[in-house]
């Protein structure tokens, strides 16, 4: 949860009872959409139903990236080269 909300809801008790209730209002019908969803890939629109499996067969099935020294290695020996 986002500070700024985490803030709002700390002082809610000092607002009438009726604009709670709009508030309360307000927020379910923002996460009616997304709470029935097994998964956050369910809840974009388009996605296979497999979505999520096949995010994570790609994650496990590709190596990880090296670390960025490594990558940028080669770059940083040519510039010292050009240098001298």
């Amino acid at each position: 949860m986002i500070e700024r909300l985490q803030e709002a809801l700390k002082r809610i008790d000092e607002v009438p009872p009726e604009v709670q209730a709009d508030l309360a209002t307000i927020i379910e019908d923002q996460l009616a959409p997304h709470i029935d969803l097994p998964s956050y890939a369910g809840a974009i629109q388009g996605m296979p139903d497999d979505a999520e499996e096949v995010l994570m067969r790609w994650r496990h099935e590709v190596p990880p990236t090296p670390p960025i020294e490594e990558q940028l290695k080669g770059l940083m020996d040519d510039d010292q080269g050009e240098a001298q």
